[in-house]
């Protein structure tokens, strides 16, 4: 990372070649890129959808405390300020087992017309 001039602070919350369970990330998809920045909220006690995602994504949680749960049952969670490094191509859902909202940036770098996410079959 470049360091930052004077007056500017920059921190790295993640940067890895594999995501949270470990798997190494896929090549990039082919195709014109396309890159989708999303600021999700998620309720107190909410659950995401069984989905995957067929791209690479990657954020930060801004406030609260978010489980990603992993088909195997694996699971992390992610605190505001961490950064998450996302599964690619394997089903997952995220919860809020807490009592105030998960507020979390991700990244997604995708191709034009790949989904962000497919939910589970």
């Amino acid at each position: 990372m470049e360091r930052p001039k004077e007056g500017v602070r920059a921190t790295c919350v993640a940067d890895s070649s594999v995501s949270w369970d470990g798997a190494p990330l896929p090549d990039y998809p082919t195709g014109r890129p396309r890159v989708t920045v999303v600021h999700y909220e998620v309720a107190p006690h909410a659950r995401l959808a069984l989905h995957r995602h067929p791209v690479i994504n990657a954020g930060m949680v801004l406030r609260g405390e978010l489980t990603v749960v992993a088909d195997d049952g694996r699971e992390r969670s992610f605190r505001a300020g961490e950064g998450v490094i996302e599964m690619v191509g394997r089903l997952h859902y995220g919860e809020n087992r807490g009592e105030e909202p998960v507020e979390l940036v991700m990244v997604y770098a995708g191709s034009d017309g790949l989904p962000l996410s497919e939910p589970a079959e």
